[in-house]
């Protein structure tokens, strides 16, 4: 069924997919993550042992992100962070537009997030060797470059269970 998928969208959903996977390879502390077809986006969820607010939230990533913006001479067009809380636990869902994304900026939000809530964040640790770190990514950086100007046709979604990433059209 895939191999149909790559051949109608241009490899563009196979492109998706294996950019999903690697961020989900490469950065564990991520628990999810989504494309938004619609907005031409990536919905990062990232698990944490408390309440958050959204406030707080914003003010720990939305200047980070506008200086590393305005140092590559970029400007993000979708910028979003919510939470939900249920029962001590939160969802911290951050909303990033494809066309302004790159890898380094994945791994500055999951530090950022890591040294906010060192004890807090739900994750699994996974050991990942060093050389399997960098090639994850370089696939990364790849993969963005090859989906931030063409319109890939399906929402994709890609989620870690049992050390293994799933990945679903929607």
């Amino acid at each position: 069924m895939l191999s149909n998928l790559q051949y109608r969208d241009g490899g563009r959903l196979q492109d998706g997919v294996g950019l999903l996977t690697s961020i989900l390879t490469r950065y564990t502390e991520v628990g999810s993550v989504q494309y938004w077809r619609e907005e031409h986006a990536l919905k990062f969820k990232f698990m944490v042992n408390q309440a958050q607010d959204d406030t707080t939230l914003h003010e720990l990533l939305k200047p980070a992100l506008e200086i590393f913006h305005q140092l590559e001479g970029q400007r993000m067009r979708v910028f979003d962070i919510a939470s939900r809380s249920e029962e001590g636990v939160s969802v911290i869902t951050i909303t990033r537009d494809v066309d302004s994304m790159s890898q380094r900026e994945v791994g500055l939000i999951v530090e950022l997030l890591k040294g906010a809530y060192k004890h807090q964040l739900i994750y699994d640790q996974i050991y990942l060797p060093q050389d399997e770190q960098i090639y994850q990514e370089e696939m990364i950086t790849q993969m963005l470059s090859s989906i931030q100007n063409i319109d890939v046709k399906k929402n994709v979604v890609a989620l870690r269970e049992d050390d293994k990433v799933l990945v679903f059209k929607t």
